[in-house]
């Protein structure tokens, strides 16, 4: 950070986000809740932990930003200070024990630190309807010391009664030279940066992941999956659903190592023998769980990365269909496939595809077994080829 503009800087690639914001801090129109509308990770969490800085910076050299270098602001970059706090789901949606539980408390209580609290709930679009209407309540009577940020992709997902009490702010994926930087901070070779950038589909927390040796190496798997499909028949499907249903399981491993030894830790504190016994009523329990929850949502972003390259890759071989450019490519180092495979699959099917692959996700999101919605997905993609294959 710099003096200049403290947390502010962190903010990358959203100028008209951040200038909102700021603009509000300077005429003192802070709203009380604000709907963040776009895909995660595209500095939502940086852009809640500038505005907690310029609404609690003891030092503050101007109205709409913090100085960037008092404990006050250090901690509230590391988001170790109690003002501002992200409301994570604990499994595929946000249920209303956690609004009426944590929530709320979090909301109401008095602030020990700091002036403002700015609660960031992630993924808002996935309350359920119940957590929705208990989570209205709250925002239909905001504390005065609370700002609300609400991280949401589809914002139809959310009561029309939550949408209107918010002023929206949509963020935008990264442009090129953004990517590129971020690339470089990434450690990827200078060889691979134009292409990962690419790839990443302006995404930021995509293109982290791509900077990955594992989830890269995968992505030329991902990409090569229509190619196998009809090289290898329709006898591929079940095999080639359990084997990227095994690599997402993979990804948990790391995951589950942080678990264990957490748990570890928590047997050492409070004594537990070799029997088990010594745990608080209850504390293995809700442990347990939350550890499992922490690994079915890592397994599940592994899963997104998969979909999001077989997407990709489609929308490539559509493009091509379609008569499109190179340069209207995402994934440029896959292109002589994408050709030929644009031979194999003709649009219209490319399109069905597509579908096929949103409803995936949407299966997954009702906790869909993961090999068995896989598997429906390869076998939508393949009839089309084994069809034309048959003609």
């Amino acid at each position: 950070m710099t003096e200049t503009d403290g947390a502010w800087t962190a903010v990358r690639g959203q100028p008209a986000a951040t200038a909102a914001l700021r603009t509000a801090l300077r005429r003192d129109e802070v709203a009380h809740a604000w709907l963040l509308v776009g895909p995660s990770g595209l500095g939502q969490q940086q852009l809640a932990r500038a505005l907690a800085a310029a609404l609690n910076c003891p030092e503050a050299p101007a109205s709409d930003r913090g100085c960037g270098v008092c404990s006050t602001c250090e901690r509230i970059a590391r988001g170790v200070h109690p003002v501002v706090t992200d409301l994570e789901p604990e499994g595929a949606n946000h249920v209303v024990a956690h609004v009426r539980e944590e929530w709320i408390p979090t909301a109401t209580r008095s602030l020990t630190e700091g002036r403002r609290q700015v609660l960031r709930v992630v993924a808002a679009d996935r309350m359920n309807e119940a957590a929705q209407n208990a989570f209205l309540k709250v925002l239909e009577e905001p504390p005065p010391t609370v700002v609300w940020l609400l991280d949401v992709q589809e914002e139809s997902a959310l009561l029309d009664t939550i949408q209107s009490r918010c002023r929206r702010l949509d963020l935008v994926p990264w442009g090129p030279h953004e990517l590129l930087e971020q690339a470089a901070a990434l450690g990827i070779p200078d060889e691979q940066r134009a292409t990962l950038a690419r790839a990443s589909l302006g995404l930021p927390q995509r293109l982290a992941d791509l900077s990955d040796p594992d989830v890269a190496a995968a992505r030329t798997r991902h990409l090569g999956v229509l190619d196998r499909l009809t090289t290898e028949g329709p006898g591929a499907v079940v095999p080639l659903a359990k084997e990227l249903t095994t690599w997402a399981k993979g990804r948990a491993a790391a995951v589950r190592e942080r678990n264990a030894d957490e748990l570890a830790r928590l047997e050492e504190d409070f004594g537990v023998d070799e029997r088990g016994r010594g745990w608080p009523p209850g504390m293995k329990k809700r442990v347990t769980e939350r550890h499992q929850r922490l690994e079915r949502r890592e397994q599940r972003r592994a899963l997104d990365l998969v979909l999001d390259d077989l997407a990709s890759y489609l929308r490539d071989v559509l493009a091509i269909g379609s008569g499109a450019p190179a340069d209207q490519l995402v994934n440029l180092d896959a292109e002589v496939a994408a050709r030929r495979d644009a031979q194999r699959l003709p649009p219209p099917a490319a399109v069905q595809g597509l579908a096929a692959i949103e409803a995936c996700r949407a299966a997954l999101d009702r906790n869909g077994v993961p090999e068995l919605q896989l598997e429906r997905l390869l076998l939508k993609l393949a009839l089309p080829i084994f069809a034309s294959r048959a003609a």
